[in-house]
């Protein structure tokens, strides 16, 4: 089954000098289109999400973040095992 993986890199900010949980909001495009709207919150250190799209047309993937910190994420088509969804620690 086919998924979007957004991959986020690295999700802070920095207060008073020291990493805090930090806000974004990254918009997944599909072409010009958006498909996806996905809201985080905390610190992540290259943490991959998988995402079912009803409305992935296929074309070329991108994102783009607003972030009240530093962030830095990607985005990809993948395929993922239809029973766990990605989600490697649920095969024992």
């Amino acid at each position: 089954m086919e998924r979007i993986k957004l991959s986020i890199h690295h999700l802070h900010k920095y207060v008073a000098g020291e990493k805090q949980d930090a806000q974004a909001t990254a918009r997944i495009y599909a072409g010009d289109k958006v498909i996806l709207v996905e809201n985080m919150q905390g610190q992540a250190v290259w943490y991959d999400r998988f995402i079912h799209a009803t409305d992935d047309n296929g074309q070329p993937l991108r994102v783009e973040w607003d972030c009240d910190g530093e962030a830095s994420m990607d985005v990809s088509r993948v395929e993922v095992c239809s029973c766990c969804g990605g989600d490697e620690s649920l095969h024992v």
